[in-house]
């Protein structure tokens, strides 16, 4: 008999709508829900081949092993959407990996490149008690 591998969503998706049979005129369920519009892409992964090279430019000074960078052009911003897509896109990269822990989440590093300073972002991020580095 060939093993074929068992669906659990699906069960689960229906056993969940089961459980909340009562409720669900107040909820709305997506399955299997897409999260974006498009293949997500970072706008720059720079990855340093050598542990111990430290990066002489003022922008690398903070580099560690996997640094992200998101660039906003003159006409744009950034905003609070974007500190947190590519929070995401920062966690996407640690755990799409083959091995569990691969990559050190503390090894990687995000930084935003713009040209208009990013007033409600950090005031959004100071209310959340998040201290962005400079």
């Amino acid at each position: 008999m060939e093993k074929t591998k068992l669906q659990w969503h699906p069960a689960f998706s229906a056993a969940l709508r089961i459980t909340l049979q009562d409720e669900m005129k107040y909820l709305e369920m997506h399955e299997e829900y897409l999260l974006a519009k498009k293949p997500l892409q970072m706008d720059v992964l720079l990855i340093k081949k050598t542990k111990n090279v430290q990066i002489e430019k003022s922008i690398g000074q903070i580099f560690r092993a996997h640094n992200i960078i998101e660039y906003k052009s003159p006409e744009d911003y950034l905003s609070i959407n974007d500190f947190y897509k590519v929070y995401a896109y920062a966690c996407l990269y640690q755990s799409d990996t083959d091995k569990v822990n691969e990559i050190d989440p503390s090894m990687i590093t995000i930084t935003f490149v713009c040209s208009h300073y990013p007033r409600e972002l950090l005031r959004h991020l100071a209310a959340s008690g998040h201290t962005p580095a400079f």
